[in-house]
């Protein structure tokens, strides 16, 4: 089954979690993962961003790079990204870090979703 993987460009765990929040909230113009800043309020993820993910049709992971390096391997790829994937298979990029860069608002990042989407699953049936 096909799934898009969300990865963050951050690592695990309690210590690493806290720094990405003092750091998104101290100096959010350096904050390496511009997918954090973008779908979470503080600490908890944006809603409408919970309700846009449930309604896509298609699993998602979110995973960050050092759990997506645990389960998926090692990837030359810069984060954050988000990939498509057959099972354990990696098929596509659907976001790279670059296009991450010109990605600013949680709605661009939904109509940059849906576009692939819609481009590589015509027949998808999105609630």
């Amino acid at each position: 089954m096909k799934k898009l993987i969300f990865v963050y460009n951050g690592d695990s765990g309690l210590i690493n979690g806290v720094m990405h929040y003092l750091h998104k909230r101290i100096s959010p113009d350096t904050y390496p993962c511009q997918l954090c800043g973008i779908i979470y309020d503080g600490t908890s993820l944006n809603k409408d961003w919970l309700v846009f993910i449930k309604s896509l049709g298609i699993p998602t992971e979110f995973l960050h790079r050092d759990e997506y390096q645990r389960q998926y391997g090692k990837s030359a790829l810069l984060w954050p990204a988000v990939l498509l994937h057959e099972g354990q298979q990696f098929k596509a990029v659907v976001l790279s870090a670059d296009d991450f860069a010109n990605i600013t608002s949680l709605d661009i990042l939904k109509q940059r979703l849906v576009e692939f989407l819609n481009r590589e699953f015509p027949t998808l049936n999105r609630a």
